[in-house]
C-alpha cells in the first residue's frame, strides 16, 4: 500500500475510533433532540466544505516545516473528528427512533 493511501486510512480510521469513543466515554455531550444534532450537522458541514482549505492555508502560513504540517494534520483531524462524532449522534437517534416505533 501507497504512504498516501495510508495516510489516507490513518486520517480516517483514527477519527473514527476517537469519534465512536468520544460518544461512549462522554454520552451527556451527546445533543438530545434531533434540532440540535441537525445544527451540529450544518456547523460540521460548514467546517468540512467552507473553512477546512482557509483553516489549512492559515496554518501554513502561520508556521511552516514539519511543525506546520503536523500543525494542519492535527486541524484536519479535528474537524474529521467533529464531523464523525455528529455522524455517530445521527446514527444514535435513529436507532432510537427505530427501537421506539417497533
Amino acid at each position: 500500500m501507497s504512504t498516501l493511501m495510508e495516510l489516507a486510512v490513518v486520517l480516517v480510521l483514527c477519527p473514527a475510533a476517537l469519534a465512536i469513543w468520544a460518544d461512549a466515554r462522554y454520552p451527556h455531550l451527546r445533543p438530545k433532540g434531533l434540532r440540535r444534532t441537525t445544527v451540529h450537522l450544518g456547523i460540521g458541514g460548514l467546517l468540512a466544505f467552507v473553512l477546512m482549505r482557509p483553516l489549512l492555508v492559515g496554518v501554513a502560513e502561520l508556521v511552516s516545516g514539519p511543525a506546520g504540517q503536523a500543525a494542519a494534520i492535527a486541524t484536519a483531524c479535528a474537524v474529521t473528528t467533529y464531523c464523525l462524532t455528529v455522524s455517530v449522534w445521527i446514527v444514535r437517534h435513529a436507532a432510537e427512533a427505530m427501537r421506539t416505533d417497533g
